[in-house]
């Protein structure tokens, strides 16, 4: 009998092995926010150290300040003498910020007809300079005694004996307000583009009830009402002035009162 040998093979150790352990590092937020601290802080105590420092220089140095030279920027003319001859008065005198705000009040009452007024010291040079500028006119008001109010793009009334020819007239039925409703400028700017298809030679314009009123060349009148909507009644007017021409004898009246209801009345 034949014996076969057996060998038990000999049992592997397994052994599991450990993983080495890691530190997490700290988060760095910490850090970037302490440093954003110190820098925020660092800007403040400059900021508050400047504004210190230049209030103290400024009261040193300003409060002594002498005009040397005057100078008028944005304007010619009469009224660059009349306001020259305003700040020349403060000539190698002593003239605090304070005096400064009081000359541009001043100037503010006197010519209404300026805007954007400034007076300026140069602190290095003494020159005390006076910047202004003149108000663009884009319409005029009659008013019944004669007199006439200007109307700018900021819808500012002012007076102006020197304002440029060209300004729409409107006659102003009401008491004379010291600013119109924004409404009414975009209304003027709207008319002027209309004069082309529609030649007018006046306009009047109730403060009160907020309507206007166009009178033609040949005298006829045209009540559009409320101004709105003004661009579909001028080219409603055309239609029926070019219809009552054949029918009817110059003057004539148009009245949009009842427009929302889609009429018109023609009137000789």
């Amino acid at each position: 009998m034949r014996k076969y040998g057996y060998s038990r093979p000999s049992s592997t150790l397994y052994v599991r092995r450990r993983r080495p352990t890691t530190r997490k590092k700290p988060s760095s937020f910490p850090k970037f926010f302490v440093s954003l601290l110190l820098i925020v802080v660092a800007c403040s105590g400059l900021w508050l150290a400047g504004r210190y420092a230049w209030r103290v220089f400024s009261q040193a140095q300003f409060a002594d300040w002498h005009v040397k030279t005057v100078s008028v920027d944005g304007i010619t003319g009469p009224r660059e003498e009349e306001i020259f001859a305003k700040a020349a008065v403060f000539q190698d005198k002593s003239f605090s910020a304070q005096e400064g705000r009081q000359l541009q009040n001043q100037l503010a009452a006197d010519y209404p007809m300026l805007t954007d007024i400034s007076v300026s010291r140069g602190f290095l040079s003494g020159r005390l300079t006076v910047s202004v500028k003149h108000r663009e006119p884009v319409a005029q008001f009659v008013l019944p005694d004669g007199s006439v109010r200007y109307v700018d793009r900021t819808s500012t009334v002012y007076t102006d004996p020197d304002a440029p020819e060209g300004a729409l007239p409107v006659e102003l039925n009401g008491a004379v307000p010291e600013k119109v409703p924004g409404s009414f400028v975009e209304l003027v700017q709207s008319m002027l583009k209309l004069k082309k298809t529609l030649p007018f030679e006046a306009l009047s314009f109730d403060v009160t009830d907020n309507t206007v009123i166009m009178r033609l060349p040949d005298q006829s009148v045209i009540c559009f009402g409320p101004a709105e909507h003004l661009k579909e009644k001028v080219a409603r007017a055309e239609q029926i002035l070019a219809v009552a021409k054949e029918k009817y004898s110059s003057p004539v009246k148009l009245d949009f009162k009842f427009f929302d209801q889609g009429k018109v009345f023609l009137t000789q």
